[in-house]
């Protein structure tokens, strides 16, 4: 089929499981034949449509729980739907890109976010347990060894990060899915088994794993004021078992 016949036939179909229902169907510049064949099978062209847009919209309604939740007492789950949809933002051909897309969507186009300031940062958190178990298997990095000396920096785990929220998302629930205005550190891994794990942590505690990277644990700690040591590396060392922390760089 020539080009410049085929593209309005894609452009229809697309606009068909895209677009909100009742504005996709005018079929303009089509072919002649293409128009006839289309308005002859509108029926089928619905189904259709339904299978389509249910072979997209189910992997939002499994990463999303609590999102869903939230926004279907709110009369809300469609329309966020629809918009998401109706920005053709979609490329991929892999359904494990959908979720995130739609991430990737809430937080460039800021839907809805005026109304639920929190959005952006729940879907980000459903995902995240996802997306860490998912994370390609990566050589594990170089260390000097496991004990967290003063004169080390912290290596994470390749899977290892540190995310702070302005939100407690990661207590929202189907049955109270919007979190409170608070501010959140978590520190998401995979553990040994594979298992992706989320640990909540304190602000100083999410400082010292991020500003530790970077710099020895002696200048963080003294940086931060934390006053008790041991404690700190009885802290690391305990992540070190879980597998957050692969282990401890000294200075070259």
């Amino acid at each position: 089929m020539p080009e410049p016949m085929l593209l309005p036939l894609q452009r229809t179909l697309a606009a068909l499981v895209l677009e909100p229902e009742g504005e996709a169907t005018a079929f303009e510049g089509l072919a002649p034949g293409h128009r006839r064949a289309l308005d002859r099978w509108r029926e089928r062209l619905g189904t259709y449509r339904e299978l389509a847009r249910l072979s997209l919209v189910e992997p939002l309604e499994d990463m999303f729980p609590v999102l869903r939740a939230l926004l279907e007492t709110e009369g809300a789950w469609e329309g966020a739907v629809d918009a998401f949809l109706g920005a053709r933002c979609l490329s991929s051909p892999h359904y494990r890109d959908i979720a995130p897309t739609f991430l990737g969507w809430l937080v460039e186009s800021r839907w809805g976010q005026d109304r639920w300031p929190f959005l952006a940062e729940l879907a980000h958190f459903e995902l995240l347990e996802a997306v860490v178990a998912r994370l390609p298997d990566q050589e594990p990095p170089p260390v000097d060894g496991r004990e967290p000396l003063r004169a080390a920096r912290i290596v994470l785990d390749p899977t290892a990060q540190v995310i702070a929220y302005a939100h407690a998302v990661h207590r929202a629930q189907v049955d109270a899915p919007a979190p409170p205005r608070e501010t959140t550190c978590l520190l998401a891994f995979r553990d040994a088994e594979g298992e992706a794990r989320i640990l909540e942590l304190t602000e100083a505690t999410a400082a010292l794993l991020v500003q530790a990277q970077a710099g020895t644990l002696g200048e963080v700690v003294d940086r931060l004021g934390i006053p008790d040591f041991p404690a700190v590396e009885t802290l690391l060392r305990d992540l070190v078992d879980r597998g957050a922390i692969a282990g401890f760089a000294l200075p070259a």
